[in-house]
């Protein structure tokens, strides 16, 4: 965590140093670092991924609902770093259509489970 606090702090240093000059390059640097501190953290989701579908081994079906949770997460995270870079580079409009997008792209994912859900509970109640 340290090594990820001195980044961002070192990063926004510079970034408020150079929008008082060059505004350009410190939207470069903004998203150069996002893409630095994205990757520095990747490495530490993959195993932690890794880990979750180590425990599932044993259960059945239950890997493809944790898959089916990853690639959520996994879009989510996406979208709101997209998100933010939008939204620093005052592109605020495109930055509401990229969540939009997100949340309707997560609601297609999560319909199958839904109706698990449903077919469950009427298959119960019958």
């Amino acid at each position: 965590m340290i090594k990820i606090a001195g980044i961002i702090l070192i990063s926004l240093l510079m970034i408020i140093i150079l929008k008082q000059t060059k505004r350009e390059f410190a939207l470069i640097l903004s998203i150069a670092c996002a893409v630095i501190l994205f990757v520095t953290v990747a490495d530490d989701f993959f195993s932690i991924s890794q880990r979750i579908f180590d425990l599932s081994t044993g259960i059945d079906n239950l890997d493809t609902y944790i898959s089916l949770l990853m690639k959520i997460l996994g879009i989510s995270l996406i979208a709101q770093f997209i998100v933010d870079l939008c939204r620093d580079a005052g592109e605020n409009a495109l930055a509401s259509q990229t969540e939009t997008a997100s949340k309707i792209l997560i609601l297609m994912m999560t319909l199958p489970l839904f109706e698990t859900v449903v077919n469950i509970i009427t298959g119960l109640l019958k």
